[in-house]
């Protein structure tokens, strides 16, 4: 599947924002700690997340910023 160039859509995330995302055949939330530019696959904006599944699990992705949603 082919995706564009970042978008007007992507630049809507800051640091600090709450995001969710598909994984795995469910939606986690995280929060944005950094934004990484658009160093991905033809200039996507790339955003660090910080997802914690459980009071004992937590994990930080860089993830494209088309790939986000905006938390509720």
């Amino acid at each position: 599947m082919a995706r564009q160039a970042a978008t007007r859509e992507d630049q809507q995330y800051r640091v600090g924002d709450r995001v969710r995302m598909d994984w795995g055949g469910h939606e986690i939330e995280g929060t944005i700690v950094e934004d990484r530019g658009n160093l991905g696959v033809g200039g996507r904006r790339i955003l660090r997340v910080h997802f914690k599944f459980d009071e004992y699990d937590e994990s930080t992705f860089e993830v494209p910023a088309a790939d986000l949603r905006p938390a509720a």
